[in-house]
């Protein structure tokens, strides 16, 4: 087989689909549990935290300030953007940056679950009174030796925890004559979990009666006006240093 006649396009599509179907299928009742939280977190007008480091602040950066999103999500940035995620006790430096309150929820995203500073992050957003769930890939965790010296790994600490249901490594089309495999999963799937809890979060709202604070898009005609409304409620409040209104 020459490198022409393969086709890598149909096998990650049908390897992501076949992924996509099981997770829909085997973690359905943990994505309800989620959107349930979510819910009530919106009910009781306090915030959800994101968090991802290193590749995973992408997945973080889809539920903040996105159109179709909901309003009252923070993201919590990490200065170095993955460079130090293996350095135990780094976290509590940004993380003291976050008004992270009881009743909050954070939400901490990692395909490994290893690293010291996820693990740290979910293990300050506990102390700080939040719910934290865990977005990971529970095969490759379980597999994997944690990096923290607690031991712990992020599905470890976390109350609530979405299994994204990747292989070990990520990466799922192999290549012929290679040992290794291409083309990872990870972020397609936790972005459609987290998508759909939103999707999920939104309908729970309106059957109770409640408008859901949904962002729409800033490229037409009423997404400006549409947006300042939720900025006007929330923004202040999704900023580390807010400034006093005068």
């Amino acid at each position: 087989m020459t490198m022409q006649t393969y086709d890598g396009i149909s096998r990650y599509f049908e390897a992501a689909t076949r992924q996509l179907q099981a997770v829909l299928e085997q973690q359905r009742d943990a994505m309800n549990a989620v959107a349930d939280l979510w819910t009530d977190i919106i009910l009781n007008d306090r915030l959800i935290y994101s968090f991802g480091s290193g590749h995973s602040r992408f997945i973080a950066g889809e539920l903040y300030w996105r159109a179709g999103g909901l309003a009252p999500v923070m993201m919590i940035e990490e200065p170095t953007d993955g460079m130090a995620e293996r350095l135990e006790g780094y976290a509590s430096l940004f993380m003291q940056e976050y008004a992270i309150q009881p009743g909050d929820c954070l939400v901490v995203i990692s395909n490994s679950g290893i690293n010291p500073v996820p693990v740290e992050v979910a293990m300050i957003g506990k102390e700080k009174g939040a719910t934290v769930v865990a977005v990971t890939g529970l095969e490759h965790s379980r597999k994997a030796q944690s990096r923290h010296s607690s031991g712990k790994k992020l599905f470890e600490v976390a109350d609530y925890v979405l299994d994204t249901m990747g292989v070990y490594g990520d990466a799922v089309v192999e290549l012929p004559g290679v040992e290794w495999r291409v083309a990872p999963t990870s972020t397609l799937v936790s972005v459609a979990m987290l998508n759909a809890i939103v999707a999920q979060t939104a309908s729970n709202l309106l059957e109770r009666g409640i408008t859901p604070p949904v962002l729409i898009s800033a490229n037409v005609p009423e997404g400006d006006t549409h947006n300042r409304q939720m900025s006007d409620k929330y923004w202040q409040r999704l900023t580390r240093f807010p400034r006093l209104r005068v």
